[in-house]
């Protein structure tokens, strides 16, 4: 319950953000900037999807979101993180739930490091496109090619 009330309570502060963007434009430059954010997403089940943070988040004319150092924690449906993205900076798209950044970009998760510059999320369909310089890391991998080559 509590996390339902955060989640109402982020999204009024988005929503007044949108609303009153022009009041507060002269004390935060072209639109409103809200620091320290976090934002879940919820299933139809009332199950933890993901959470998104982010140090800074400023409302654009156009209605996007411009997030420094963001950060999704997605979770697996019992509750446990599944994965962690950090990116230096995206738009987020607050209708549509995608976002999409030209910037650095790592996705973290068990054993397998992922990075690359630029991306493209669309939450809907959970696809997460990395767009360039891609690099995949696995972690302790040598430790299992080594454990099947023993006798």
């Amino acid at each position: 319950m509590i996390a339902r009330i955060r989640c109402l309570w982020v999204g009024v502060i988005l929503s007044a953000t949108v609303w009153f963007g022009p009041v507060f434009a002269q004390q935060a430059g072209e639109g409103q900037t809200i620091a320290g954010f976090e934002v879940p997403e919820y299933d139809e089940e009332n199950r933890l999807k993901y959470i998104m943070f982010g140090d800074f988040a400023k409302v654009l004319p156009n209605g996007l979101i411009d997030i420094t150092n963001m950060r999704i924690d997605f979770f697996t449906p019992e509750g446990d993180l599944e994965m962690r993205v950090n990116a230096e900076k995206c738009l987020y798209d607050n209708r549509t739930k995608n976002a999409r950044s030209e910037n650095l970009v790592r996705i973290a998760r068990d054993n397998l490091i992922i990075s690359g510059r630029g991306f493209v999320w669309d939450a809907g369909s959970g696809r997460f496109e990395i767009l360039e310089d891609s690099k995949v890391v696995l972690r302790e991998a040598q430790r299992v090619v080594n454990e099947e080559e023993e006798p």
